[in-house]
């Protein structure tokens, strides 16, 4: 079963994965990449009213097959009190 290579980043930190991970194919990373960024949502909310977080999927030659993102963004539908 090929390796692949799972790097992540949130709007502060960009973690590069050197080890990889043993999948049957891209969809399984995927669904993995996808867990992960839910978790790291998780984890670092409530941090502010919004941010991104980026999965890149790398295969064992190195070449970047898949990217997925998770934006939150919160916004306020109450009006703000302007006395």
């Amino acid at each position: 079963m090929p390796r692949f290579f799972i790097d992540m980043s949130d709007d502060e930190t960009f973690s590069r994965d050197d080890a990889g991970l043993v999948f049957k194919d891209v969809e399984e990373a995927k669904n993995a990449a996808v867990a992960t960024l839910a978790d790291m949502a998780r984890e670092a909310l409530p941090d502010g009213d919004a941010r991104t977080f980026l999965a890149i999927i790398r295969g064992e030659d190195g070449g970047m097959l898949l990217q997925a993102n998770l934006t939150l963004k919160v916004t306020s539908l109450v009006p703000t009190n302007t006395r």
